[in-house]
């Protein structure tokens, strides 16, 4: 059996159909949540969702996204110096997207070749796990001590995994769509679990069309910095 794990896509359809041409053998998906915002394709991505039956946690920019659109907040009626990606994304969505956003749960869990997993989309911000009290008690509190051996989150955007004891780890797939500015690696991440085995992986794509568009989008000053995640690199 063999699944694919995305996460924090950032409405970046590029990179992820980069990603499924690479891995469209896969049996189930799953996303860890940031499906939208800080990209400039959220329609495309949802629809791609949708239509490949994803199963998705809710990410802190799928709520920030749905509170925004429920506020009443329309990109053309707001100054270019204060617009951001989210005003961008949600002039593109319409009330199925919101509901759909609205709808994806803080966590999910499934068993695959014999291990469980438990998904959801932040642990505690930037902080890592790093003990197996740690563990156990993220365990207590977010799952109600359901014994879930595997646990994977997203938000980071940095790439791992973490053994706490032969039985016991977590893992981040990393962002399909860009890195922290620490990072200049361009390249769309996640991963896979094929027969149980959990894999981080890595693929390039075409970031040109991305950049292009995101130069000629209105969005302030401070948002449209992050058009340096696709700019060509010297």
């Amino acid at each position: 059996m063999k699944v694919l794990i995305l996460s924090d896509i950032h409405s970046n359809i590029h990179a992820l159909e980069a990603i499924w041409a690479q891995e469209k053998d896969s049996d189930q998906v799953y996303a860890v949540g940031d499906l939208v915002d800080y990209g400039p394709y959220p329609k495309e991505v949802l629809d791609w969702m949708r239509a490949h039956e994803v199963s998705s946690v809710q990410g802190n920019h799928d709520a920030w996204a749905s509170k925004r659109y429920r506020q009443g907040l329309v990109e053309n009626n707001i100054p270019t110096e204060d617009r951001a990606w989210v005003d961008h994304n949600i002039s593109l969505l319409n009330e199925a997207d919101i509901a759909y956003l609205e709808q994806l749960p803080e966590t999910l869990t499934f068993s695959a070749d014999g291990y469980d997993y438990a998904l959801t989309h932040i642990y505690d911000q930037y902080r890592e796990i790093k003990s197996l009290q740690q563990y156990e008690e993220f365990r207590q509190t977010r799952f109600e001590g359901a014994p879930y051996t595997r646990l994977i989150f997203g938000h980071t955007h940095r790439q791992g995994i973490r053994h706490l004891s032969d039985d016991l780890l977590w893992a981040n797939p990393g962002s399909v769509s860009y890195r922290r500015p620490d990072d200049l690696d361009q390249t769309a991440h996640y991963a896979t679990i094929t027969d149980g085995a959990l894999s981080l992986c890595r693929i390039s794509y075409d970031h040109s069309v991305l950049f292009e568009i995101t130069q000629g989008l209105k969005l302030n000053e401070n948002e449209r910095k992050h058009q340096w995640a696709w700019a060509p690199r010297s």
